[in-house]
């Protein structure tokens, strides 16, 4: 008996659903695997599209980089030269009072370079052979002696610079000059200055006449031979202008001595001639000191120059050696010289690589989230297909006939998209709610498609954009940080800070305060990264300027209260600092200390090895106004060392969460021998730190500062 046609008609739609699995889940699977196909083969032509737009922004990144070098550095130059403009004016004031009131000063003694040998560092007299032949008066006499009550403020300031000077219009000159290691006699007692120096001569001095306010006039050979900038200005007597006075400059103390970098950088004068440089030895022909750049043999330097003694802002290609540069220059504000700097063109190289390995990671992470995507999607289908079998299984011809239908029209979606035609969307289809969800998630697969692409190139450019940021932001603060000092026979210090971001909240500082007192600082920031590298900042400027300001005659722990209240009194963000600084006397080894907040530094006195003991108040600095502070003094031996240091050492870490420990630490510096000089020190602690972390990340900023004292005589 033939079954009925319900039967074979079930049958029927029971062999077409198998067959529609074949001849339609197979096509469509298919279409999905050449779509993915198709996607993962656009990395390379993403991948160089993307190369060649970051190798273009990594350019604009370093030409705005080094544009910002020039700008700060013509800025830092504009203040310092504010400062000694600053200074001059100070002297005049005073002479002016000293002349304009001859009264209220007592006459007094000061060598006379023309009759007896003047030790450098000593205030000294000179006449010009113009005035030794007419004679001094009794009335130029008496003016000369009380003009020498300026010779306390003119030793003052002589250790700033390389000579101080007061020059009458009578012909006298009263003069300082800075101490050398290598020449102890000032230079007027020397001959042939002796019998023949008329400082009137001097182009400087007319054009110090013809300025009503401190001005610098063009630089010149000193009488040491050393080239110099002059800043002067005229003082006056009750007749009117008595004579000029002013400050012979070394022209690289108006830039801070920087740390070995990547970035080159000089300073021409208003004539175009080189007033300073900190460039390498192969640029030291092309920059001579002293010389007009816009004479330069080198077409585009000369060109540069040129705009540069014009006060324009701009950058420039140049060619050294074979090699391309990037030379970008800033006018110095209030002044009329001009700052340049050099960036190699490998680091705009560099720039773009890395860029570009950055863009490759992300299309590997495309692939795989595409990859996913198939998977999820096949699923889905065959979790559509088995419905659509039970569904054909229990209907009709016609209801196989129109489940056939739209699947067809999904084969033919499907085949679209897998050409690469992510914009193509499928018609919802209202036919069966699995079929239209299939039909949706196609076209929100679409979407999500080209939503992705966008968002990797905002990715890609945002990342650029802010490394770029970071790192000026670590140079700049690396160049805030203090140069090493001369070296002294009283003592050896090193210093180093490490920074566990980009730019940290560690700094470090010393300083003389006068000829026989050092500062020495180190603070830690409650916090990493830019907030905590502009506090660090702001509080080294603070603490230092607080400590000069005169508050260390009295007490050091006044000079710290002072900077505690100026840190807490707009302190918005909430962050703090703790801080230990010392003064140290250099002649009795007197190092008076204020601890706030700080972990205590190490003292090592043969094989002794202690800390220094805490004071009762030693709050952290930042969080309160009016918060008193404690100082303790102690006196430090020949041959006794201190070191100083921050958290990050004591609280570095290994991949299984041990600290370093303070332990660690003692037991490292007692193994050391007594004659290391102080940077061994600190690379030794700091291999020993890196040693004991292996391969964890350092989580906090280290910083160390060592020093030897041994004493005077």
């Amino acid at each position: 008996m033939r079954p009925g046609i319900r039967k074979r008609l079930f049958l029927l739609m029971l062999l077409g659903c198998t067959l529609g699995i074949l001849f339609l889940g197979m096509p469509m699977l298919y279409g999905i695997y050449e779509m993915q196909s198709l996607v993962s083969g656009k990395d390379e032509i993403i991948s160089r599209a993307v190369s060649y737009y970051t190798t273009d922004f990594a350019k604009e990144q370093a030409q705005e980089q080094i544009e910002g070098e020039a700008e700060i550095r013509a800025g830092i130059m504009g203040y310092e030269a504010g400062m000694v403009q600053a200074d001059v004016q100070y002297i005049c004031d005073e002479l002016n009072s000293i002349l304009q009131a001859p009264g209220k000063y007592s006459p007094k003694t000061i060598p006379n370079a023309l009759y007896e040998v003047v030790p450098r560092g000593t205030v000294y007299v000179h006449f010009s052979p113009e005035l030794v032949q007419k004679g001094v008066s009794p009335e130029l006499e008496q003016e000369i002696r009380r003009v020498a009550n300026i010779a306390t403020t003119m030793t003052k300031l002589g250790e700033y610079y390389q000579c101080v000077f007061v020059v009458s219009k009578h012909g006298y000159i009263i003069r300082f000059d800075a101490k050398k290691e290598a020449d102890a006699i000032s230079q007027l007692s020397k001959e042939p200055w002796r019998h023949t120096y008329d400082a009137r001569k001097g182009n400087w001095y007319s054009s110090g006449l013809k300025h009503s306010s401190p001005a610098y006039t063009e630089s010149y050979l000193g009488t040491d031979g050393e080239l110099v900038l002059p800043c002067v200005t005229p003082y006056y007597d009750a007749n009117g202008i008595a004579g000029v006075v002013g400050v012979d400059c070394k022209p690289d103390n108006f830039l801070p001595v920087e740390e070995e970098g990547n970035i080159n950088f000089f300073a021409l004068g208003s004539n175009g001639e080189v007033l300073l440089k900190e460039l390498e030895e192969k640029f030291t022909a092309d920059f001579p000191l002293g010389q007009d750049l816009q004479k330069s043999n080198i077409t585009s330097l000369s060109f540069a120059a040129r705009r540069m003694v014009k006060g324009n802002i701009g950058y420039r290609k140049l060619n050294f050696e074979g090699e391309e540069y990037y030379l970008s220059y800033a006018p110095v504000p209030r002044q009329t010289w001009s700052v340049g700097t050099l960036m190699e063109k490998a680091r705009v190289t560099k720039a773009a690589k890395d860029a570009q390995g950055r863009m490759m990671g992300k299309m590997d992470e495309l692939n795989a989230s595409l990859q996913r995507m198939v998977a999820l999607f096949a699923g889905l289908l065959i979790i559509s297909v088995m419905l659509a079998v039970a569904l054909v299984s229990y209907g009709s011809a016609r209801a196989s006939e129109f489940f056939c239908r739209p699947l067809r029209k999904l084969m033919e979606a499907a085949k679209e998209i897998a050409k690469g035609n992510f914009s193509h969307k499928l018609e919802v289809i209202p036919e069966g709610d699995e079929i239209n969800h299939l039909a949706a998630c196609f076209n929100g697969m679409t979407d999500e498609l080209e939503r992705y692409e966008d968002e990797i190139a905002r990715i890609s450019f945002e990342t650029s954009r802010i490394e770029a940021e970071l790192a000026a932001a670590a140079q700049i603060q690396i160049s805030l940080l203090p140069a090493p000092l001369p070296q002294n026979e009283a003592f050896q210090l090193a210093a180093a800070m490490y920074p566990a971001k980009e730019v940290g909240g560690d700094f470090y500082d010393f300083f003389y305060v006068d000829q026989n007192h050092l500062a020495v600082i180190i603070a830690d920031v409650s916090d990493k990264g830019v907030s905590a590298a502009l506090f660090m900042a702001v509080a080294k400027t603070v603490l230092k300027n607080s400590i000069l300001s005169g508050k260390t005659e009295s007490s050091l722990a006044e000079a710290v209260a002072l900077a505690n209240d100026q840190l807490s009194a707009e302190n918005e963000e909430g962050l703090f600092v703790t801080v230990f600084a010392g003064i140290l006397e250099l002649n009795t080894g007197d190092f008076t200390y204020v601890n706030g907040g700080h972990n205590p530094p190490l003292l090592l006195e043969g094989d002794m090895l202690s800390y220094l003991p805490l004071t009762k108040k030693s709050p952290v600095l930042g969080m309160m106004e009016g918060i008193p502070f404690e100082e303790k003094k102690m006196c430090l031996g020949k041959g006794s060392r201190l070191f100083l240091y921050t958290d990050g050492v004591t609280e570095a870490m290994n991949v299984s969460g041990q600290m370093f420990t303070k332990e660690r630490l003692e037991k490292k510096l007692s193994l050391l021998s007594a004659k290391a000089e102080p940077g061994e020190v600190i690379e030794d602690v700091l291999l020993e730190v890196q040693r004991h972390a292996g391969a964890a990340e350092q989580s906090d900023d280290i910083t160390m500062v060592a020093l030897n004292y041994a004493g005077r005589g």
